[in-house]
């Protein structure tokens, strides 16, 4: 009976761990978007400046996109793990249908 309980009460944890790990990345993202666009702004705005530094830059911040999205692929895949293991602990803690705990000490009458 209590390990399930911790079983469960881990997953929780895990999973608001997961949760905040994904909230973080998806900030992140935004930033890099966000640097992105600000970038090609400028771009637009001022010519003169250095293409290469600029195309450089973009290029950086496109390897960090992916690096993140993937890590967030990583992370919606294990919560979806969890979700499914969490589901399974929850099967295994109920009694099974039909089953009787008692069964063993009913008495069969004599003859």
């Amino acid at each position: 009976m209590l390990i399930p309980i911790a079983g469960i009460s881990m997953l929780a944890v895990l999973f608001m761990v997961l949760w905040q790990a994904l909230a973080q990345h998806t900030t992140t993202i935004n930033r890099i978007q966000q640097r992105l666009a600000d970038l090609e702004q400028r771009l637009e705005e001022n010519p003169s400046v250095s293409s290469k530094l600029l195309e450089q830059q973009l290029q950086q911040l496109q390897t960090n996109q992916r690096d993140l999205e993937d890590r967030i692929g990583r992370m919606a895949q294990q919560q979806s793990e969890l979700i499914e293991l969490k589901q399974s602990l929850r099967q295994q803690a109920r009694p099974a249908e039909g089953f009787d705990p008692f069964q063993s000490f009913k008495l069969e009458p004599s003859r």
